[in-house]
């Protein structure tokens, strides 16, 4: 396929081709340019004039933050269109990574995009993206410092090495002080909750030879809770309550019989307890089960919106040796802390079962049966209020970069660099200790039950009944603490030069680099929650470490005047443990200008993603499960169906651990595009892309081990063969022959295909009377998306999966700036395609949003600044199909509503000239 789409470029472009007398002579009789200063783009080492290359590059600036009112980076990555993951935010709050926020470029996972600072890596987030994969948190970034953001999409390992499979972004700091700025932003929102404060001072200063530039963010933002917005207060706003008003309420009291069915507590037991959870506690019945006491509105005590308060400091100093040598250093620095409410506490009796609290029943001697105990919820009063349920995370990075660049003979540059980044995170969980509770409620055990087989306990149901003090429930819980870190060193040095020799046509660009360096990551968490002593909390340890060394050049040849080829390759070395891996990536570019209004571009190129640490060092963990019994339903019922089958559907405990025998994940990566701009201040862009994902990493399928086991065991498959040996081993069986856990581990297997078209079209309308009108417009539209989890399994298409995958197939946004003497407003619209029902049978209709903004220059150096953010007031998109809580899909829209926010900018020693 690479060679086709290069040629196809090629063929396209050649007979386009001018000589270069032709050349020469149009060069003479054309108006005379300025001569522009050459910088380090994304995606290349080699410095150019241009910022347009062989691949598309999306650059979002200050002025754009700014005017499209963001006010974190996580909003700016969320306007991205190219950003299409389904992927966790602050609305999730029960994930493995509470409170980070990551960015999925082309959908195929927040591990597969690289984040850097100024060009370099920062240290990965401390704990793992949904317990599997190490990525990069972004919220620490603070946006009132940022510069400009690039965005480079597609395959780059030839450049950077692993992780650059989906693209690159680079968040550019600011590194120019003119005098000093202060800026001070507060928000709030129209319905309640989730108000801001934001002061960043900058400024710098130089003397003789030393110049630096230092800025400070503080940043408060309250929470959102579910509570403040009336649509997510109760359950009773499921979208099907007036048509099946029989949605399951959260059982506050319930106490099951042997047969799963709820024993009555009576309307005068409910009654009593009516006062809890602010007044909410009611007689309530489910069908099929019977009368427990419950609340409609226990998810009013969610946080829709993290609470943070957070400090980031970023330093660049530069020390002049001569006039062609000099130091460098730049320090970041951030603090915060995240407060969050996922849901209140709960328990049930049971005990620890393979390093789970497994719920499991108990004979009663105080009514002579068998019962089971449900707390579904701690209510806010035996909370004690909601600050002592509050899931605490306290996280601190840091980076340091420092060296020495310069130049040397007639247009050589060199820099030769350290570079230190790590990211400490304490973590404070609530946790309910489950033999705790469990002595509070049951007592201690009276022996077991000739019976039922079950262990007895005199407990009477008065005792369930009653409601515990703020006291008593801090006896039976304690905060669940994690220490995680993670680190990363290199040691790299590059050199570059933009005129290594001249060619007919022109000068050829070089560059090459090497590094080496090493990766540490820790996932320490409280020992007590790996073991079950905590109910409903289960956590894993991975701690390890990696060493790299890489290196790596670049081409960049004019082969006629208008046509440039690039070429870029680059090898790295992994070694943890006793493995290593190693991968040789390279990338190829074609730039063709017919005319100097025209510019046809095109690029292949390879990536890969070294195995993750956390893949690799992930310690055992364990989950409740099912899955069919394959090889009892072959052996003792033969002649029955599988779905008719007594083991058709057999608990078990799900085991997996990491693996430090994976291989790289590998990616191939075209695209084509042309940029146009056929009269002055009118740019329009399009490129189609295509990306091919191989030997991803994920976990086993239960199902297909527990399927392998069967065939193995009966002779389908050979007992033998490593197949069979390892699906056999994976698989625990008790005595008796039941499953007691199967064992998955992460393996290469996927295969990921995305392709699709990314426009934009930005035009500039300058008036002598009306002043300037700036139009900007872009898109992604997705063509395919599909996905082979094993091979020899057919490709699913996540387009018309709608069940599985919940992903648009196009993002867009717009806005026009106007611009009056001292005035300028913005208008900024985001589209995002219709995603699929909560039913997965059909695509809903697309969604917009849109901001705006207003500035004023009060003074020579005195701005004010009004931003709305959701102008028209929009609330999440509803779906009629949607049965679980909060009836929309969190990962794509915001509660927040309509919100205001004020800035006032001051400047002093401002250099107007």
């Amino acid at each position: 396929m690479k060679h086709t789409a290069l040629s196809l470029l090629i063929a396209a472009a050649l007979p386009f081709v001018i000589s270069d007398a032709q050349a020469q002579e149009n060069a003479s009789t054309a108006p005379q340019t300025t001569q522009l200063e050459k910088v380090v783009v994304t995606g290349s080492n080699i410095p150019r004039a241009q910022v347009e290359g062989p691949a598309p590059i999306t650059i979002i600036s200050a002025k754009d933050i700014t005017e499209r009112g963001f006010a974190t980076t996580a909003d700016i990555m969320t306007s991205l269109n190219q950003n299409l993951g389904a992927l966790d935010n602050n609305q999730v709050t029960n994930g493995f990574s509470n409170g980070a926020q990551a960015v999925d470029l082309r959908g195929l996972g927040p591990n597969h995009t690289l984040i850097l600072i100024n060009g370099r890596r920062i240290a990965d987030y401390p704990q793992s993206y949904n317990g599997d994969s190490n990525f990069t948190d972004i919220s620490s970034i603070p946006a009132s410092m940022i510069d400009r953001v690039e965005i480079l999409t597609g395959s780059a390992s030839a450049i950077y090495g692993s992780d650059a499979i989906s693209g690159v972004i680079n968040f550019i700091m600011k590194k120019k002080a003119d005098g000093t700025t202060l800026d001070y932003r507060m928000g709030d929102t129209q319905h309640g909750g989730a108000a801001s404060q934001r002061f960043t001072l900058t400024s710098g200063f130089s003397h003789d030879k030393f110049d630096a530039v230092f800025g400070v963010e503080i940043y408060n933002q309250d929470p959102l809770w579910a509570y403040q917005r009336d649509y997510l207060s109760s359950r009773t706003n499921d979208p099907r309550w007036t048509t099946s008003p029989t949605r399951v309420a959260a059982p506050t009291f319930a106490i099951l019989d042997g047969d799963d069915n709820y024993i009555d507590p009576g309307k005068a037991q409910c009654d009593a307890l009516s006062y809890l959870n602010q007044g909410t506690v009611q007689y309530l019945k489910r069908r099929s089960y019977g009368w427990y006491c419950g609340s409609l509105a226990d998810v009013r005590y969610g946080t829709m919106q993290n609470a943070r308060r957070a400090a980031n400091f970023y330093g660049s100093a530069t020390y002049h040796l001569t006039e062609q040598m000099e130091l460098f250093a730049d320090l970041q620095y951030s603090t915060s802390h995240q407060e969050t409410y996922n849901t209140q506490l709960k328990w049930q009796n049971s005990y620890p079962i393979n390093g789970d609290a497994s719920p499991t029943p108990f004979y009663n001697t105080a009514t002579d049966q068998v019962e089971q105990w449900q707390r579904q919820y701690f209510t806010y009063e035996e909370n004690g209020g909601l600050k002592r349920a509050m899931i605490r995370n306290i996280n601190n990075t840091y980076s340091l970069n420092t060296g020495i660049k310069g130049t040397f003979g007639d247009s050589w540059n060199y820099e030769a660099l350290f570079s230190h980044a790590q990211n400490k995170l304490k973590a404070k969980w609530p946790a309910l200790l489950a033999a705790k509770a469990q002595m509070f409620y049951l007592g201690p055990a009276l022996g077991v039950d000739p019976d039922s087989g079950y262990l007895m306990y005199n407990a009477p149901h008065s005792r369930f009944y009653t409601p515990l003090t703020p006291d008593q429930f801090a006896s039976i819980t304690q905060d669940s603490i994690d220490h995680d870190k993670s680190r990363a060193e290199t040691y790299s040095a590059k050199v570059s030069n933009t005129d290594l020799f001249s060619l007919p046509a022109g000068p050829v660009g070089f560059a090459a680099t090497a590094e080496f360096g090493n990766q540490y990551f820790g996932l320490k968490p409280d020992p007590l929650s790996l073991d079950g002593s905590y109910f409903g909390l289960h956590n894993t340890v991975a701690v390890g470490s990696r060493s790299h060394s890489g290196a790596g050049f670049e081409f960049s040849v004019p082969i006629f005047s208008q046509l440039t080829a690039t070429a870029a390759g680059r090898y790295d070395r992994y070694s943890y443990s006793s493995n290593a891996a190693s991968k040789f990536t390279y990338a190829l570019g074609l730039e063709y200008r017919p005319i100097e209004s025209l510019l046809l571009r095109g690029s292949y190129s390879t990536g890969f993603r070294a195995p993750d640490l956390s893949y690799l060092y992930a310690g055992p963990s364990g989950s409740s499960s099912s899955g069919t019994d394959y090889y009892r339903c072959a052996t003792e019922e033969p002649d029955l169906d599988i779905s008719d089958c007594d083991w058709g559907s057999v608990p078990f405990n799900g085991r997996s651990h990491g693996s430090i025998n994976l291989n790289n994940e590998t990616s191939k990566s075209i695209s084509y595009g042309f940029v146009f701009s056929p009269i002055n201040n009118l740019d329009i862009q399009a490129d189609y892309y295509i990306i091919k994902l191989t030997d991803e990493v994920q976990y086993q399928d239960s199902d297909q081990i527990l399927r392998w086991e069967g065939q193995c065991r009966t002779g389908k498959l050979d007992i033998n063969s490593g197949l069979c040996q390892a699906a056999v081993n994976q698989v625990f069986r008790n005595s008796a022959n039941n499953i007691t856990s199967v064992l998955v581990l992460p393996i290469n297997a996927a295969t990921h295909r995305t392709s699709g078209v990314d426009f934009n079209i930005h035009y500039l309308w300058e008036t002598d009377r009306l002043g300037n009108f700036d139009f900007k417009l872009g898109g992604t539209y997705v063509v395919t998306n599909r996905i082979q989890n094993y091979a020899g399994d057919p490709f699913v298409n996540e387009l018309s999966d709608y069940y599985d995958y919940v992903i648009p197939r196009s993002k867009a946004n717009y806005s026009v700036t106007w611009s009056y003497g001292d005035f300028t407003t913005t208008l900024y619209g985001a589209r995002l395609g219709g995603l699929p029902n909560y039913d997965g049978t059909q695509r809903l209709g697309p969604t917009m949003m849109y901001n705006a903004s207003f500035g004023y220059r009060l003074a020579k150096n005195v701005n004010l600044g009004v931003t709305i953010d959701n102008l028209m007031d929009s609330k999440p998109g509803r779906d009629s199909t949607w049965t679980s809580y909060p009836y929309y899909t969190r990962r794509w829209f915001s509660p927040m509503g309509r919100a205001l926010f004020l800035d006032l900018n001051v400047k002093f020693g401002h250099n107007d000239g």
